[in-house]
Order: C-alpha cells, then sequence, then structure tokens
C-alpha cells in the first residue's frame, strides 16, 4: 500500500486499518524513516501512546534532527502525562524545516525577539496564537501570571472571531486580530510554549474559574432560550469539528449516532452549536426531532459564550466549543476517539484542565456506538 493510501484512510478516520497497512510496511522496510514515523502516528490514533513513543524513538535514532518526528515524540510523551519530558520536544512543532500544511509557523516575527523564559521585568509581552481555537482557548488561560513575573504589558494576537471573548481575560492588556507592528512589543511567545515556559508539568486547573466570560448581548441570550426552555433544562449539542482538520474523520460522532444519542433526553430542550457547514436535510432532521439549530444566529465565540452561559449543559466532541464551555465553568460532557488529543490523556472520565467536564472515551478506534449509549444512560441517571 502507498503512502498517498494510507493518507487517504486517516483522512477517512480508517485507524485501525491504517496502522495495518504500516506495520505490513515496516515488515518489509524496517528501517524506513517515513514507516517508522506513520506508525507512531497510528499507534497514537488507535490510543496506543507508548507503543507511539518507541516508533518515534526509533525513528529519533535514524534521524535526530527532524523536527517533525520530535514534535511527535513531544505528543507521545505528553498524551502518557509526561509532561516535563514531552514539553521541550514539543517545541520543535514550529521548526521552520517542517513543511506540511498544517505547519505551525511564526513568519514575520524576529526570532531574536521570542521569549526564552528571561526576565520580563518591564518589557511587554506579546502571545501569538497558534494551531486551532480550542487551543487558543485553553492555553490563554495561563496570561495571568505573566504581569507577576514583571511583564509591563502584555498583549494577546489572537485568530478572527476570539478578540471579544478574549477581552475579559485576566491579565490581558489588550488583545488584536491583527499582527501588532514590532515596535508595540519587546518580546513575543508562541501561545502553547507558555507551560513550558511558566514550569507547569500536568493538566492545571485554572486560576480563576471560570477565567472567560461573555461580554455580549447575554440579555438577549437569556431571552431567548428561557423563552424556548419554558423553564425546563437545557443541553447544548455539538457533535462534529470543522471538515478541513485532518483528525475530524476520528473526532466527529456520526449524525446518526447524534440523534440516537439525544433520543432520550428526559425532558431537556437541546440547542445546536454545530458550527460546521450542514446540509439542508439534517437540518430539517434537527428540527423533526426537536433540536433547535442555532446556525447563523451566532456570530462570533463571544455570542457562543453569550448562549452557553444560558444552558445546564453542553455534550461536544473534541472542538473549540467544549474548550469554550469548560473555561465558562459550564458542565461539560466530552466525547473522545480512542487515540485522544494528547492534553486529554488516555484514561479516566475526568481533567485537571476543566474541573466541570466529564469525559467519555471510545473503547476501541470508531466505537462512538458505546460512547452514545454511555452518554444516553448518563442522561436518564
Amino acid at each position: 500500500m502507498s503512502q498517498a493510501e494510507i493518507d487517504a484512510l486517516l483522512r477517512q478516520g480508517l485507524v485501525t486499518e491504517a496502522q495495518i497497512s504500516v506495520d505490513a510496511w515496516l515488515a518489509s522496510e524496517p528501517e524506513r524513516l517515513l514507516a517508522l514515523q506513520y506508525q507512531g502516528l497510528t499507534r497514537l490514533y488507535c490510543g496506543d501512546a507508548s507503543g507511539a513513543e518507541a516508533s518515534f524513538r526509533k525513528a529519533l535514532e535514524l534521524a535526530p534532527e527532524l523536527p517533525r518526528n520530535n514534535a511527535n515524540l513531544g505528543i507521545a510523551l505528553m498524551a502518557q502525562g509526561r509532561y516535563a519530558e514531552g514539553q521541550p520536544f514539543y517545541e520543535s512543532r514550529y521548526a521552520n524545516s517542517i513543511v506540511a500544511h498544517d505547519r505551525v509557523s511564526f513568519a514575520g516575527l524576529p526570532a531574536e525577539c521570542q521569549w526564552r523564559g528571561e526576565a520580563l521585568a518591564g518589557r511587554r509581552l506579546l502571545l501569538v496564537r497558534e494551531q486551532g481555537y480550542g487551543d487558543q482557548i485553553q492555553f490563554i488561560r495561563f496570561a495571568a501570571r505573566l504581569h507577576a513575573l514583571g511583564a509591563a504589558r502584555v498583549t494577546a494576537w489572537v485568530s478572527p472571531g476570539l478578540a471579544a471573548l478574549f477581552s475579559s481575560v485576566t491579565g490581558l492588556d489588550a488583545v488584536t486580530e491583527g499582527m501588532p507592528a514590532a515596535e508595540e512589543y519587546d518580546l513575543w511567545c508562541p501561545l502553547l510554549s507558555l507551560p513550558l515556559l511558566l514550569g507547569i508539568e500536568a493538566p492545571q486547573a485554572p486560576d480563576g474559574q471560570p477565567y472567560l466570560q461573555s461580554p455580549a448581548r447575554a440579555s438577549h441570550w437569556k431571552q431567548q432560550i428561557s423563552g424556548w426552555a419554558q423553564r425546563r433544562p437545557t443541553v447544548g449539542i455539538v457533535w462534529a469539528g470543522s471538515p478541513g482538520n485532518s483528525v475530524d474523520a476520528r473526532r466527529s460522532l456520526p449524525t446518526g449516532l447524534m440523534f440516537d444519542m439525544l433520543r432520550v433526553r428526559c425532558g431537556r430542550v437541546a440547542l445546536s452549536l454545530q458550527l460546521a457547514p450542514l446540509g439542508m436535510d439534517q437540518i430539517e432532521r434537527q428540527c423533526r426531532d426537536g433540536i433547535i439549530p442555532l446556525l447563523d444566529m451566532l456570530n462570533d465565540f463571544s455570542d457562543t459564550a453569550a448562549v452557553i452561559e444560558q444552558l445546564d449543559l453542553v455534550i461536544s466532541v473534541d472542538t473549540a466549543v467544549a474548550h469554550l464551555a469548560g473555561a465558562l465553568g459550564k458542565p461539560t460532557w466530552l466525547l473522545l476517539p480512542a487515540g485522544p488529543d494528547w492534553r486529554w490523556g488516555q484514561h479516566g472520565e475526568h481533567t485537571a484542565w476543566y474541573p466541570g467536564m466529564r469525559i467519555f472515551r471510545q473503547p476501541t478506534p470508531g466505537d462512538w456506538q458505546s460512547v452514545v449509549r454511555a452518554v444516553a444512560q448518563a442522561l436518564q441517571d
């Protein structure tokens, strides 16, 4: 099987099939660097982080200078909870030599001004966006610690749609969605490098909970949702991520199973917080099943936050909305694939990142049915 065919399997979320193909590839070429990297990825996606570590370490022996492999090793280590060991490797994620559509890049920022942990006394620090919306929502919590280290001013450069929401974050003096001029800061720092630089070696609850608040349209949504709910409990639902994300097929719940999960919801009023594009048939099905689709009523993440603040519960796959609900301190049920993102670890129903979050995990790759049954039962308890 070719590399392109393995990539196609991974895009479809068929990780077990991809792993079998990669293992066959390695059986014929045991020292093939690319095959070892793919073996590490497929093991990671199948929930075997220790096996992934072994593959990435073997690849590291063959090519110690390869940044992408170093970053993947960091991910495998952090997935096992070994943050102190994994974080330095993870810093390779933004190396200029990485060639990939999803690479982290800080082009245009002066390399000599990157903060490496030196004293911040009197310095102006720019926190730089990277990766997805959920990453930025999760790690902006650490902005509150930077003034205590002496930073004179802390600015966050964030992705479009987050600025209004982040205006409520303690420790931020300014938020911008456009790249600041060089004379507006002294040092800059990738947002996901903050745990390493602050010495945070384990998942950690926010210093303040919640650490986000919605500044927009709170009264509007309170009135709107109160009218829909008529004193009944409410639940917000997100069952799919962005189709353009390379891991979306693994993390997204099939639409039909979402309806199965909510068939018995014990009087709860369900609202769809789904932001990914939906077909008209899906919208009509939601309406028939009594699920209120908000769709274009949500203008940005600040608007979504205002809705979540009025709900009793949020149920979501691993998307930015799950991070948003957690950051708002809302009870959140997170639905995860068997090999989830490193930040969620490999086991357990709870995470220190968000104390109000409950995790439902696939027991084996692709087994969303077990997750749906567990959630449906929990809705009845």
